[in-house]
Protein backbone atom coordinates (compact mmCIF):
# COMPACT_ATOMS: atom_id res chain seq x y z
CA UNK A 1 0.00 0.00 0.00
CA UNK A 2 2.70 2.63 0.84
CA UNK A 3 4.65 1.86 -2.56
CA UNK A 4 1.13 2.17 -4.44
CA UNK A 5 0.79 5.42 -2.76
CA UNK A 6 4.48 6.47 -2.98
CA UNK A 7 4.30 5.84 -6.84
CA UNK A 8 1.13 8.13 -7.08
CA UNK A 9 2.72 10.69 -5.44
CA UNK A 10 5.60 10.72 -7.19
CA UNK A 11 3.63 10.61 -10.84
CA UNK A 12 1.57 13.58 -9.45
CA UNK A 13 4.82 15.88 -9.02
CA UNK A 14 6.35 15.31 -12.10
CA UNK A 15 2.96 15.66 -13.81
CA UNK A 16 3.20 18.78 -12.13
CA UNK A 17 6.42 20.01 -12.88
CA UNK A 18 5.81 18.70 -16.60
CA UNK A 19 2.97 21.76 -16.76
CA UNK A 20 4.82 24.25 -14.94
CA UNK A 21 8.17 23.80 -17.64
CA UNK A 22 5.39 23.82 -20.41
CA UNK A 23 4.37 26.74 -19.60
CA UNK A 24 7.73 28.61 -18.62
CA UNK A 25 8.48 27.09 -22.60
CA UNK A 26 5.13 28.46 -23.68
CA UNK A 27 6.13 32.09 -21.92
CA UNK A 28 9.80 32.03 -22.92
CA UNK A 29 8.40 31.38 -26.52
CA UNK A 30 6.12 34.02 -27.08
CA UNK A 31 8.49 36.59 -25.37
CA UNK A 32 11.03 35.67 -28.32
CA UNK A 33 8.36 36.36 -30.29
CA UNK A 34 7.85 39.84 -28.57
CA UNK A 35 3.93 39.21 -28.48
CA UNK A 36 3.81 37.86 -24.67
CA UNK A 37 1.10 35.81 -25.71
CA UNK A 38 -1.20 38.60 -27.16
CA UNK A 39 -3.56 38.35 -30.44
CA UNK A 40 -1.67 38.35 -33.53
CA UNK A 41 -2.45 41.79 -35.54
CA UNK A 42 -4.29 41.94 -39.04
CA UNK A 43 -2.62 42.89 -41.67
CA UNK A 44 -5.16 43.52 -44.02
CA UNK A 45 -6.34 46.49 -45.97
CA UNK A 46 -5.09 48.95 -42.48
CA UNK A 47 -5.83 52.57 -43.88
CA UNK A 48 -2.12 53.68 -43.36
CA UNK A 49 -2.31 56.78 -45.96
CA UNK A 50 -3.98 60.23 -45.65
CA UNK A 51 -5.50 62.48 -47.74
CA UNK A 52 -6.46 66.26 -46.65
CA UNK A 53 -8.61 68.65 -48.33
CA UNK A 54 -10.13 71.89 -46.82
CA UNK A 55 -13.54 72.56 -47.29
CA UNK A 56 -15.89 75.93 -46.48
CA UNK A 57 -17.83 75.79 -43.24
CA UNK A 58 -21.20 75.77 -45.36
CA UNK A 59 -19.90 72.33 -46.90
CA UNK A 60 -18.24 71.59 -43.68
CA UNK A 61 -21.63 71.66 -41.86
CA UNK A 62 -23.22 70.17 -45.12
CA UNK A 63 -21.25 66.52 -44.42
CA UNK A 64 -21.30 66.68 -41.00
CA UNK A 65 -25.16 66.66 -40.93
CA UNK A 66 -25.28 63.94 -43.71
CA UNK A 67 -22.61 61.77 -41.61
CA UNK A 68 -25.12 62.29 -38.87
CA UNK A 69 -27.92 61.45 -40.56
CA UNK A 70 -26.58 58.17 -41.85
CA UNK A 71 -25.26 57.43 -37.90
CA UNK A 72 -21.39 57.21 -39.60
CA UNK A 73 -18.04 59.17 -38.21
CA UNK A 74 -16.75 62.31 -40.56
CA UNK A 75 -14.51 60.72 -42.03
CA UNK A 76 -16.12 57.40 -42.86
CA UNK A 77 -18.43 59.67 -44.78
CA UNK A 78 -15.80 61.30 -46.44
CA UNK A 79 -14.65 58.08 -47.83
CA UNK A 80 -17.04 56.64 -49.01
CA UNK A 81 -18.02 60.37 -51.07
CA UNK A 82 -14.69 60.38 -52.11
CA UNK A 83 -14.40 56.73 -52.92
CA UNK A 84 -17.49 56.61 -55.37
CA UNK A 85 -19.42 54.26 -53.21
CA UNK A 86 -22.85 54.90 -53.02
CA UNK A 87 -24.79 55.17 -50.05
CA UNK A 88 -28.07 52.81 -50.22
CA UNK A 89 -29.48 53.34 -46.58
CA UNK A 90 -32.41 54.75 -47.31
CA UNK A 91 -33.22 52.29 -49.88
CA UNK A 92 -32.83 48.95 -47.23
CA UNK A 93 -35.73 51.18 -45.30
CA UNK A 94 -37.95 50.44 -48.39
CA UNK A 95 -37.15 46.84 -48.95
CA UNK A 96 -37.62 46.28 -45.22
CA UNK A 97 -41.22 47.30 -45.44
CA UNK A 98 -41.88 45.19 -48.77
CA UNK A 99 -40.38 42.31 -47.02
CA UNK A 100 -42.42 42.59 -44.02
CA UNK A 101 -45.49 43.39 -46.42
CA UNK A 102 -44.70 39.72 -48.31
CA UNK A 103 -44.66 38.29 -44.93
CA UNK A 104 -47.65 39.61 -43.87
CA UNK A 105 -49.25 38.60 -47.55
CA UNK A 106 -48.04 34.58 -46.55
CA UNK A 107 -49.41 34.29 -43.14
CA UNK A 108 -52.73 36.11 -44.25
CA UNK A 109 -52.38 32.91 -47.48
CA UNK A 110 -51.51 30.73 -44.39
CA UNK A 111 -54.22 31.91 -42.40
CA UNK A 112 -56.78 31.39 -45.28
CA UNK A 113 -55.69 27.95 -46.32
CA UNK A 114 -55.38 26.61 -42.27
CA UNK A 115 -58.40 27.93 -40.34
CA UNK A 116 -61.82 28.34 -40.79
CA UNK A 117 -62.06 30.75 -43.62
CA UNK A 118 -63.41 27.93 -45.94
CA UNK A 119 -66.51 30.08 -45.53
CA UNK A 120 -65.67 32.45 -48.46
CA UNK A 121 -66.88 32.05 -51.98
CA UNK A 122 -64.13 33.99 -53.52
CA UNK A 123 -61.12 31.97 -50.90
CA UNK A 124 -59.30 30.65 -54.23
CA UNK A 125 -59.08 34.20 -55.63
CA UNK A 126 -57.91 35.89 -52.52
CA UNK A 127 -55.24 32.62 -52.43
CA UNK A 128 -54.29 33.35 -56.09
CA UNK A 129 -54.33 37.50 -55.63
CA UNK A 130 -52.33 37.20 -52.46
CA UNK A 131 -49.32 34.25 -54.37
CA UNK A 132 -49.38 37.13 -57.56
CA UNK A 133 -48.23 39.32 -55.18
CA UNK A 134 -45.83 37.95 -52.96
CA UNK A 135 -44.10 36.74 -56.02
CA UNK A 136 -44.45 40.18 -57.94
CA UNK A 137 -42.61 41.74 -54.79
CA UNK A 138 -39.87 38.94 -53.88
CA UNK A 139 -39.34 39.22 -58.03
CA UNK A 140 -39.10 43.25 -57.54
CA UNK A 141 -36.53 42.56 -54.58
CA UNK A 142 -34.21 39.76 -55.96
CA UNK A 143 -33.97 41.68 -59.54
CA UNK A 144 -32.69 45.00 -57.90
CA UNK A 145 -30.12 42.98 -56.24
CA UNK A 146 -29.33 41.53 -59.36
CA UNK A 147 -29.55 45.11 -61.06
CA UNK A 148 -26.56 46.14 -58.15
CA UNK A 149 -24.87 43.65 -58.96
CA UNK A 150 -22.69 43.60 -62.14
CA UNK A 151 -22.57 40.29 -63.57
Amino acid sequence: MEKDFLQEFIKKAVEENEKKLDGEKRKKHFQELGRKGGLKKKNNNHLSRIISFRVTDSEYKENLKFAEKFNLKLSTYARMVYLGKELKINEFKTDEVLLKYGNYFIRIKNLLKHREFSKFENKKQILQEIETITKLIYHYLYEKQNWEKPT
